[in-house]
């Protein structure tokens, strides 16, 4: 005996679809649904350059590779966390 697969409700807004997906499998709507293409961009990013002194940019590698991430993208990150904590003020 073969199964019938449910119907995909009507939502009333987004957030109720995202609460019943987040509830509900997808497998019995498998075949309801739409290949959709979907592009997403990072936010575009500008390159500087900024002069540290020796001893600075040594420690600040030493701590990036503890943490396993490249030391630009550890500079990068305590930058954005001082600039929150200026908007906070």
């Amino acid at each position: 005996m073969m199964t019938k697969d449910k119907e995909i409700p009507e939502f009333a807004s987004a957030e109720e679809e995202a609460v019943f997906w987040e509830k509900n499998s997808v497998a019995p709507f498998w075949d309801q649904l739409e290949t959709v293409e979907v592009k997403a961009e990072r936010p575009r990013k500008r390159q500087i350059c900024i002069r540290l002194n020796p001893t600075y940019l040594s420690e600040i590698k030493k701590v990036a590779l503890k943490k396993g991430i490249p030391y630009q993208t550890l500079i990068q990150m305590w930058l954005v966390e001082k600039l929150m904590e200026q908007r906070g003020r």
